[in-house]
């Protein structure tokens, strides 16, 4: 795990400046020049990051300094003061930030930079913020997995978030995708627990479209972030990197439901290269959305069926002052008919067959059992969601 030197940062400020935020845009718009690159750089020219755009401005068309370390000419034009299309981002940039309170942008060198984030080996140089900025304070547990999420996997979300918000003080952290992701947001928003959305494109594009509700309602509780400049579309190959900032967020990733090639994985594998947890929740072996998680199991993943689990690795998370009361189990009216229904779909007729009751009697206690979260009806019958 690689800590960046605060001797290459710039020095912090209070408020995003037009200047600033144009010195972060510029050294973002140079071709081939990751942030370690930049920071070796500026290492290498005893300087900081501030340092490299100087040496630009001094000898806009001969920085012999900069080509003595390799950079090309190239890459010396695209962070000139006037490159068009770093002064277009910059009015972009500026008058997004001044439409709303809720509008941030938060550089490498901010104290509102997120402390995990800075330590993987390629941090954002900058990301975009639309909501509660304190909410990068907190630690951080993210919540990934299928797009095409069953309903016990989404349920077992539900839980495990229920159960985060009263053990900790921590966040969650999800990609605001179909399935899994949303589970994640929209329980933390129904049980008060503060929610981050990692975007695969700009801060003010919403996708998938359908979830413009959800964004919103993150915002107000939450924050939404990216990396990416404004107005940039979704399209495939950014996933990874947004991938790679919610594992960098989070103290531990927890995959509920995932095939072996999927998202979820590629941020599980974020996750491990950055040291940090990896938690699978397995299911039905012959479950092919359950193929990745039962193969991080394999992999060492620990294998998790409730926050405890988490908390047992990261203890710190826990606190004293949120404790979980313990209802009263209610008794089942008929553990028989429970346990004729399968954790996979199971239809009606056999759930009679097997419990020996009535039709109609099943239905009606199906109907209440349903209202009791126990089970869930699918269009192939119903589905036991817990015991």
């Amino acid at each position: 795990m690689s800590v960046l030197p605060n001797s290459l940062l710039f020095q912090s400020k209070q408020t995003n400046t037009e200047k600033e935020v144009h010195t972060w845009l510029r050294l973002n718009n140079a071709p081939k020049l990751g942030v370690s690159r930049l920071l070796k750089s500026a290492q290498k020219l005893s300087c900081n990051l501030a340092g490299l755009v100087d040496l630009v401005d001094l000898a806009p068309k001969d920085s012999s300094q900069l080509k003595s370390i390799g950079w090309s000419d190239e890459q010396i034009d695209a962070m000139s003061a006037n490159n068009a299309d770093v002064l277009q981002q910059l009015a972009q940039t500026i008058n997004w930030l001044s439409a709303s309170d809720k509008h941030h942008f938060v550089t490498l060198s901010s104290p509102h930079y997120p402390p995990l984030l800075k330590q993987i080996s390629r941090p954002p140089l900058f990301l975009f913020v639309r909501g509660e900025l304190n909410v990068l304070a907190k630690p951080q547990i993210a919540f990934v997995g299928s797009r095409k999420a069953s309903l016990s996997a989404v349920q077992i979300t539900n839980e495990m978030v229920r159960d985060l918000a009263n053990k900790t003080h921590a966040a969650t952290v999800s990609g605001l995708a179909l399935g899994i992701d949303a589970a994640c947001h929209r329980a933390s928003l129904a049980n008060k627990v503060p929610t981050i959305g990692v975007l695969g494109c700009g801060v003010d594009v919403i996708y998938p479209k359908r979830h413009k509700s959800l964004y919103d309602e993150i915002t107000q509780q939450g924050a939404v972030v990216s990396e990416f400049l404004l107005g940039t579309q979704a399209v495939a190959p950014l996933f990874p990197r947004r991938n790679r900032i919610i594992s960098g967020l989070s103290q531990g990733t927890v995959v509920v439901e995932a095939r072996i090639k999927s998202g979820s994985l590629v941020t599980a594998k974020y996750a491990l290269e950055q040291n940090r947890d990896v938690f699978a929740v397995p299911s039905n072996i012959h479950n092919p959305n359950a193929e990745g998680c039962h193969w991080l199991i394999k992999q060492g993943a620990k294998l998790t069926t409730s926050i405890d689990d988490v908390l047992e690795e990261l203890p710190d998370l826990a606190t004293q002052s949120k404790k979980v009361e313990k209802k009263p189990s209610e008794p089942l009216a008929s553990d028989l008919l429970l346990d004729s229904v399968g954790y996979s779909a199971t239809s009606v007729d056999l759930i009679a067959k097997r419990s020996g009751m009535s039709l109609s009697d099943v239905l009606i206690k199906l109907l209440e059992y349903e209202l009791r979260g126990l089970v869930a009806s699918s269009a192939d019958g119903y589905i036991k969601l817990r015991a």
